[in-house]
C-alpha cells in the first residue's frame, strides 16, 4: 500500500466503485462498516463521478460500469483480483493484480 501511495500514478475511484465498497462493508461488517469507511476516505484516492455511458464488453455485466468509468476518465491501470478483468485480454487500461501492480512499482 504504501508504494502504490508513494507512486505518482493518481488512484481514482469512482463513485459506483465508492457505493459498491461502502455496501459490502455494511453486508460483511455491519458493526464496523462506518469505522472503516470513514478511514477509507482519508486515503488519497481522487474520488470522481461515475461515467453514465457504457462501454467495452466484460462477461460480468457488473463489471461493465468498472471498465466505463476506467475508460471515460483515461485511466492507464485498473488494479483489481478479479478474475474477469484479469482475463479480459484489455488493451487499455491495463489490468494489474495487486502482486502485479507491487512488481510494477518496485
Amino acid at each position: 500500500m504504501d508504494l502504490l501511495f508513494e507512486s505518482n500514478h493518481k488512484l481514482l475511484v469512482s463513485t459506483y466503485v465508492d457505493a459498491e465498497f461502502k455496501a459490502k462493508l455494511e453486508q460483511k461488517w455491519p458493526a464496523k462498516a462506518a469505522t472503516v469507511y470513514t478511514l477509507y476516505q482519508t486515503l488519497p484516492f481522487v474520488f470522481c463521478e461515475s461515467s453514465t455511458k457504457q462501454e467495452g464488453k466484460m462477461r460480468d455485466k457488473k463489471d461493465i460500469p468498472i471498465l466505463s468509468n476506467a475508460i471515460f476518465h483515461n485511466a492507464g491501470i485498473i488494479l483489481s483480483g478479479d478474475n474477469d478483468f484479469l482475463e479480459a485480454d484489455l488493451a487499455k487500461p491495463l489490468v494489474f493484480s495487486p502482486s502485479m501492480m507491487y512488481d510494477y512499482l518496485s
